[in-house]
């Protein structure tokens, strides 16, 4: 039965290289570049599927140095297809759709098909990461102030 882990140790054997700890920024490393691969199983339903940690990703792409490339791929429970491969460096993810929701400090998420910006800068897209903070950070704030008033201690 394929899965994720299947999946990444299929890429890493097929690029010569090994996975990594799911701590890293990427599943795999190519040429010193990270990969992180997402896989998407056709006969589920994928909702928002988590990309990365929002604050992870900021601030390792703010060093000019540093490269990241996602890897979406589609597969079943028998067979990964590699046609679907679509090889994308990170900062031409197209903001329009994702969206930055909780779950530690916050992780992107694909909450629309994916869309690729090639021309978009990394700056730009450094830029996208800070306005999708901003509203994530208004919805959690209105959150907390809902819970404080509904558990504030009555006297």
């Amino acid at each position: 039965m394929i899965n994720d882990k299947f999946i990444e140790e299929y890429y890493a054997k097929k690029y010569n290289t090994v996975t990594t700890s799911r701590k890293d920024i990427g599943d795999i490393y190519i040429d010193g570049v990270p990969v992180n691969i997402k896989s998407n199983n056709v006969n589920k339903n994928n909702y928002s599927p988590n990309l990365i940690s929002a604050s992870k990703l900021y601030k390792y792409l703010s060093n000019s140095n540093n490269n990241l490339k996602f890897l979406f791929v589609s597969h079943d429970e028998n067979q990964i297809f590699e046609k679907s491969e679509r090889w994308i460096d990170a900062e031409h993810i197209s903001w329009d759709c994702l969206v930055i929701q909780c779950q530690g400090r916050g992780v992107i998420q694909l909450n629309k098909s994916l869309k690729v910006d090639e021309t978009q800068t990394r700056e730009k897209f450094l830029n996208g990461i800070c306005q999708a903070y901003q509203v994530y950070i208004k919805k959690q704030r209105k959150k907390m102030d809902d819970l404080e008033k509904e558990f504030t201690i009555k006297r």
